[in-house]
């Protein structure tokens, strides 16, 4: 792996315009003739524009949920309040300063218990979010409908995802939203951006006892533990499962690159020794001890970076691709073991395909593969072709 330099993502801050009034135009009606030596009429001023970015049209989400084994009934309710606009200064690189303008937006939750009693109702505006997602996203996104991830019996907490769009583009962020059943925010953490940022999920533990988000791993009554290292950019990660979590870093911290003649971008470059140290950590969930460690490359795409990656339950093994080496395998039951197959160790696929095999694919930067698992035999058998897409 050589020293690269990764282009930063491009802001397109555009706006949408609004739709045009529906009329009903009926018959002409009969005029009478003007007279004579009238000037003719002035022309009429046609309007300008009307842009609305960030209105959109409310959204409700309506649901029965179980908590602690009781019924309730959960209303959440998006919509933009169009009497209130927003308007936010920002630098989209140093020195140059822009606006962004949109609508304020509301975000209102209720829960209600079996017997239809209201448990609790909280109203967020979009200005609530400006710090944990950025004001000029904030600012131009519609108010869209926040969506459910789970509920944590150990939190005492609904956890939401929430995302903000500039319209027509691919920039955005997501907040993760804690709320307790008095629908307090015990949290605001980042999710991962659509438009970039790591591969990196929200997710919670089928225990519900940790909780990754975009940069952090939060446990009940325990600081959060964050991801991020100050000689490298979080590069992804996900849980492995209850109590383990697999993070990948990209050496080298990301910093301004300024040539002449070409517009300012932002890449990173890592020392020889980082290029050849462990990127990769296997994680304890519960205290955040390092496991195992080992070296890694998942690849840049247009919208961040991606670890393609099968979890095969059958051999009940996380199968993660490197392109330029093969599979790093990580057991669950060993996942202070992980362990390499090279390419040069696994049979080129040839049909006909064994019983006992296991076919599934990955995508790399270059090309495809599929891989052929053989799920009855203790050391790993595996067989691989490339796939032309």
């Amino acid at each position: 792996m050589t020293p690269a330099l990764a282009g930063c993502e491009q802001k397109a801050f555009m706006t949408e315009k609004a739709p045009p009034l529906s009329t009903t135009i009926g018959p002409p009606a009969t005029l009478p003739a003007p007279p004579a030596n009238t000037p003719p009429p002035a022309p009429v001023q046609k309007k300008p524009t009307v842009y609305r970015p960030g209105w959109s049209p409310p959204a409700v989400l309506d649901t029965a949920l179980v908590l602690n084994g009781q019924p309730y009934r959960l209303h959440v309710r998006a919509e933009t309040d169009s009497t209130e606009r927003l308007k936010t200064t920002y630098q989209p690189y140093a020195g140059h300063f822009e606006q962004a303008r949109g609508y304020q937006g509301r975000f209102t939750f209720t829960l209600h218990d079996g017997s239809g009693r209201q448990v609790f109702r909280r109203q967020l505006r979009k200005t609530d979010f400006f710090k944990s997602a950025g004001g000029d996203i904030v600012t131009e996104s519609e108010a869209l409908l926040p969506e459910l991830l789970a509920y944590s019996a150990p939190f005492g907490a609904l956890v939401f995802t929430l995302d903000f769009m500039v319209p027509d583009s691919d920039v955005g962020s997501q907040v993760v939203l804690l709320l307790d059943l008095t629908g307090r925010v015990l949290r605001l953490s980042d999710g991962r951006g659509p438009g970039s940022g790591p591969d990196c999920d929200p997710a919670l533990t089928t225990d519900g006892r940790a909780l990754l988000t975009g940069s952090e791993l939060l446990r009940p009554h325990q600081p959060p533990l964050r991801l991020t290292k100050p000689d490298a950019d979080l590069a992804g990660a996900f849980l492995l499962s209850d109590t383990t979590l697999l993070v990948v870093y990209a050496p080298g911290k990301s910093h301004l690159i300024q040539s002449p003649g070409a517009p300012e971008t932002y890449g990173r470059t890592p020392t020889q020794q980082q290029l050849r140290a462990p990127n990769a950590y296997v994680r304890h969930t519960h205290n955040g001890r390092v496991l195992s460690r080992f070296r890694y490359g998942g690849f840049y795409e247009e919208l961040g970076y991606t670890i393609p990656r099968h979890y095969l339950h059958g051999t009940a093994t996380h199968y993660l691709l490197d392109e330029q080496r093969g599979l790093r395998l990580v057991p669950l039951a060993k996942a202070n073991l992980p362990t390499e197959v090279r390419f040069a160790a696994m049979r080129p696929y040839t049909p006909p395909r064994k019983p006992a095999e296991v076919r599934f694919e990955l995508q790399s930067s270059g090309s495809g593969f599929a891989f052929y698992v053989d799920t009855t035999s203790q050391v790993p058998r595996i067989r691989y072709q490339r796939l032309e897409y």
